[in-house]
């Protein structure tokens, strides 16, 4: 028994997404068993095979821990893989976080610098990785007179982002650019499409309830943790994932035929140069619109709202990596 498992022992589980990257998770799975087992290390594994089962399983493997008991948890897919697993965990304190990631757009791992090379990805789990703390996100709001919630730790957007997740859930266009190995630019293609379609919303944002910001022709709001979304587009260069605060990204009142201009400044964090895209920083955000908008969250549209409540909760996560962030 080395180092890992002295880290680790019994409590290392994989939760693995089998149908990630359009179907790659499985094999990518098995790829991953085979490393395991190659440098003895143990583990358990637990795939998900329809929605829902990955918060289900993340629940079932932290809601019960003793006093002094500890769960690593790793998770084995892509940005949705892992927000839907926040939903479940319970006893944070007691749940170290680990990411091997199998997705398309992997925008965590890319702010994370963690690797898509497989061995590269496990090797906090092969050796002694070593803990970092990062917050976690929170949106509430209320949908047909039902109160929701949903966490999340890379953004979560309304408005024309969200939406463009929305359709990129079901598109063809995924399936089709994730066997070429482009899955990234799903977003990309869809969110220029999408562009004639947008529409403006009136609307406000509370600033920790002391600042409010009045906005006439809102396209998005984005609150970001990390830097990256939708596939590498670094909404806010700024965003620190310890610091407790989100990072906003807002979009008012830019022409819709000006904002292909700035995409290409977006994925390089250089947009807030154009007038009308402005950043702003606080710890809650409450956003009202004047019409239901679609609501993200990492990516997963769990449904619309006028009315939104976002907060971090800093340092919440305990997350796994090579090296100190």
């Amino acid at each position: 028994m080395g180092e890992q498992q002295m880290a680790f022992g019994a409590c290392l589980a994989f939760i693995v997404n089998p149908a990630a990257h359009s179907g790659k998770g499985r094999r990518l799975w098995e790829q991953t068993e085979h490393i395991l087992k190659k440098h003895g290390v143990s583990y358990e594994g637990f795939l998900s095979e329809k929605k829902g089962d990955i918060a289900a399983i993340a629940k079932r493997l932290t809601a019960s821990l003793a006093e002094g008991e500890e769960r690593t948890l790793v998770l084995l897919g892509g940005d949705g893989t892992v927000n839907e697993a926040l939903q479940g965990i319970c006893n944070f304190d007691r749940v170290r976080l680990g990411y091997i990631p199998t997705g398309s757009s992997n925008d965590l791992a890319r702010d994370m610098g963690i690797s898509t090379k497989l061995e590269e990805a496990l090797r906090p789990f092969l050796e002694e990785g070593e803990e970092c703390r990062m917050d976690l996100g929170c949106v509430s709001w209320q949908e047909n007179g039902v109160a929701r919630k949903r966490r999340f730790l890379v953004s979560c957007g309304i408005g024309y982002d969200a939406a463009v997740c929305a359709e990129v859930l079901s598109s063809k266009m995924k399936r089709y650019l994730n066997r070429l190995g482009l899955g990234k630019f799903t977003y990309l293609g869809i969110g220029l499409k999408r562009m004639l379609a947008a529409e403006y919303a009136k609307a406000s944002l509370r600033l920790d309830k002391e600042k409010t910001v009045h906005l006439r022709r809102m396209l998005f709001t984005a609150c970001m943790l990390h830097r990256f979304e939708g596939g590498g587009f670094c909404f806010c260069p700024q965003a620190d994932a310890q610091d407790g605060l989100l990072d906003l990204c807002v979009v008012d009142g830019v022409p819709k035929w000006k904002f292909p201009v700035i995409i290409p400044f977006a994925l390089r964090g250089k947009h807030f140069r154009f007038r009308g895209v402005t950043p702003y920083r606080a710890s809650r955000i409450d956003i009202r619109t004047d019409a239901p908008l679609w609501i993200q969250t990492d990516g997963e549209v769990p449904g619309k709202s006028n009315r939104l409540v976002i907060t971090n909760e800093k340092q919440k996560v305990r997350f796994v990596v090579s090296r100190v962030l």
